[in-house]
């Protein structure tokens, strides 16, 4: 198939002289191009040509969580496909043992057998148990465990799923399971955390590379003592993961967060859970109850409780409602987030990616999914 007539993302610019050829799901070139004899062609009427989003915190969608297992995370990636999702990580709660590991059983399945046409599922990112009660934001408590690497060995015995794990790195025994997770290859994240700057420098030293959710369900930034925000807007070793949905987060602060990291030091996230995609109402995230409310999910208690934010949408906020370069948002959504993960086949269009793309209007509106 050859994507011609759009205005494609390619080699970090967006260029209105590049068309992109694809076969068998995977791009064989990009720049100027005509129709072969008998090519499949798409017109893509002057709409931006973007790589598919990579989205590596996201809960649920369209009434399913990935806590409930196989079926409920392939209906995930069946579903985030038609956003233009190109790959994500399902995220997990706080939950007991044998949930979280039902969860992971359900999460490394769909990995194995992929659904077709589906987003892929790149793997696990768990947002627990590693956490601080003080910050446990819409996760459950009781469900906290001390960190170690033998707690964490002994819960995910048999799994080789998990690609990321958020936890708090001023706990007793963090930094012996971040420089664990270092060697196994995990990504560590720090969030739900009381962690001073000084922690979450030393976490990096130790191997943590991101901030979960970038002042959200953390220590506050404060002039003289910059907690995790400003440890993480300040650490050139750090990405930070921002919720561009207005609502966990002034637009003036997205734009600070976006001016201090850069494309390549900010990734846009989801953090969507299972009334992403619905209508206003009553829905769960990890066993509780969370009330939907123009947009905005919370629970009883007022603590929100992940969003109903897309991929597509939050590219949309960061370029219309925080005034930012598209071409410095572009990467957030896609390339960074990719890259951070080690999940190189997607979030460029180039020779040899994943032919997986979304289309958006002129202003920045979703259009459709292309792959």
């Amino acid at each position: 198939m050859l994507i011609q007539n759009g205005i494609v993302f390619t080699q970090g610019r967006l260029r209105k002289d590049v068309s992109v050829r694809t076969a068998e799901g995977v791009i064989c070139e990009a720049g100027a191009l005509s129709p072969r004899a008998g090519e499949e062609v798409l017109d893509a009427g002057g709409a931006y040509v973007l790589p598919g989003f990579v989205d590596i915190h996201i809960h649920g969608y369209k009434a399913h969580d990935c806590m409930e297992g196989e079926e409920a995370v392939r209906a995930m990636s069946r579903d985030l496909g038609e956003t233009g999702v190109a790959a994500f990580v399902p995220t997990t709660m706080s939950a007991g043992r044998e949930d979280t590991r039902a969860a992971l059983a359900g999460i490394e399945k769909v990995m194995r057998r992929p659904e077709l046409r589906g987003a892929a599922v790149l793997g696990a990112h768990m947002e627990a148990p590693y956490l601080s009660p003080r910050f446990k934001g819409a996760q459950v408590a009781e469900y906290m465990q001390a960190p170690s690497p033998e707690a964490y060995d002994a819960l995910t015995e048999g799994f080789s799923c998990v690609r990321m794990m958020t936890l708090a790195p001023e706990l007793d025994g963090a930094l012996s399971l971040i420089a664990h997770f270092k060697r196994l290859g995990v990504v560590s994240c720090c969030a739900h955390s009381d962690a001073k700057a000084a922690d979450v420098h030393a976490a990096a030293d130790a191997g943590l590379t991101q901030i979960t959710h970038l002042f959200n369900a953390q220590s506050p930034l404060h002039h003289r003592e910059p907690g995790v925000p400003g440890a993480g807007l300040s650490d050139p070793r750090i990405l930070v993961q921002i919720i561009a949905d207005c609502i966990h987060l002034h637009p003036d602060v997205l734009r600070i967060a976006a001016l201090c990291k850069g494309a390549d030091g900010a990734a846009l996230i989801t953090d969507a859970m299972m009334a992403a995609g619905m209508p206003d109402g009553k829905y769960s995230l990890g066993g509780q109850d969370v009330f939907v409310q123009d947009g905005a999910a919370r629970l009883e208690n007022g603590a929100l409780a992940g969003s109903t934010l897309t991929m597509h949408a939050a590219v949309r906020n960061m370029i219309t409602r925080c005034g930012l370069d598209p071409e410095a948002v572009i990467p957030m959504a896609t390339s960074t987030p990719a890259r951070s993960v080690g999940a190189d086949a997607y979030g460029e269009i180039a020779a040899g990616k994943a032919a997986r793309f979304a289309l958006m209007d002129a202003g920045w509106n979703f259009l459709r999914a292309v792959g």
